[in-house]
């Protein structure tokens, strides 16, 4: 007794003195790594490690090798995966709100977004979300202003976009919106989009340039349409299983972290933007800047859908997100 007495407190004492063990995790996420997520997502990781002295080490995996968006969702929320980088059109099955990023001309610009995203209304949306699923927010990141391509035809006015068959992300705003515009939207998950449009089962796609640019779709694609329609973030997500696992110290350094990330990425991701034009250009497109009077029209024809999905939304949560823009505005 005496024996196993003196060997349990020795291994304690060892244990007590040797260094906390990692806590590996995983972050997964769709598009290629050399997208300002795959950039974004190593950064966030070598600041976990430096922040708590390596016990947290994050390993990334892009391009989808993890499953498409929707499959992460489910296995961060089911705790099979730790964390993952996804859009929030994705999120709008269990929380509907998060559809007021899918609102069609509703963000001016990035101040206006920024505000929203890091705002009041930002943080109810990661409340709700991890109310509803155990989901942990993390931060929002940039995807950026969607814009449309086809390869038919140069699109100036909503005219243009007429009888298009287009893919959309699948959800009912998205799908709602592009019926409005006159096109024939289909919805297909992002894995599947390039060979629908290499072998022409679509015209066209709306997607943010990064997203253009690293998907290659200047290979099947000939026409682009700077529309702006729609603001889509990117959100940076946790499992209850995994961050719930973490002591209160390293809660707090993972968020810093995040936080961290969220600037690094956007700063990337929109300084990308403003040099993927003239790339786009060069790699085949043709891009075409629809008049004001052309983007007043198309406002006009989607304004029914602000409606009605505003009141799905919640007007208070809508309206909110108004009065944080047009303080942004202010000089």
């Amino acid at each position: 007794m005496k024996t196993l007495l003196r060997t349990a407190v020795l291994l304690g004492g060892l244990l007590a003195a040797a260094p906390a063990i990692a806590q590996n995790a995983r972050l997964g996420y769709v598009p290629t790594p050399d997208h300002p997520v795959g950039q974004a997502s190593r950064h966030f990781a070598k600041l976990v490690e430096e922040k708590t002295g390596g016990r947290i080490k994050i390993e990334t995996f892009g391009s989808g090798v993890l499953g498409s968006e929707p499959e992460m969702q489910a296995s961060v929320q089911a705790g099979f995966i730790d964390i993952m980088v996804g859009p929030t059109p994705n999120l709008v099955g269990v929380v509907p709100q998060f559809m007021i990023f899918d609102l069609p001309f509703f963000y001016k610009d990035f101040a206006a977004v920024d505000a929203v995203m890091d705002g009041p209304v930002g943080e109810k949306l990661f409340a709700q979300l991890r109310e509803k699923t155990g989901i942990v927010g993390l931060a929002w990141w940039d995807n950026g202003f969607r814009h449309m391509t086809n390869a038919k035809r140069p699109v100036n006015t909503v005219q243009d976009m007429a009888g298009l068959n287009i893919r959309v992300i699948p959800n009912p705003l998205f799908i709602a919106t592009w019926k409005a515009l006159g096109t024939n939207p289909t919805p297909l998950p992002w894995p599947e989009l390039y060979s629908a449009l290499e072998n022409r089962a679509v015209d066209a796609q709306e997607t943010p340039y990064a997203l253009i640019y690293t998907a290659r779709f200047y290979e099947v694609q000939s026409h682009l349409a700077k529309t702006g329609h729609v603001y889509t973030p990117f959100v940076l997500l946790a499992s209850r299983k995994w961050f719930g696992s973490l002591s209160d110290k390293d809660k707090v350094l993972v968020m810093e972290a995040a936080k961290e990330s969220a600037t690094f990425q956007r700063n990337v991701s929109r300084k990308a933007s403003e040099e993927l034009e003239s790339q786009l250009v060069a790699k085949g497109f043709k891009i075409t800047q629809p008049s004001p009077e052309a983007m007043t029209a198309m406002r006009e024809r989607v304004a029914p859908v602000v409606v009605e999905y505003s009141k799905r939304i919640g007007t208070d949560l809508v309206e909110q997100a108004r009065a944080a823009m047009a303080a942004s505005a202010k000089p």
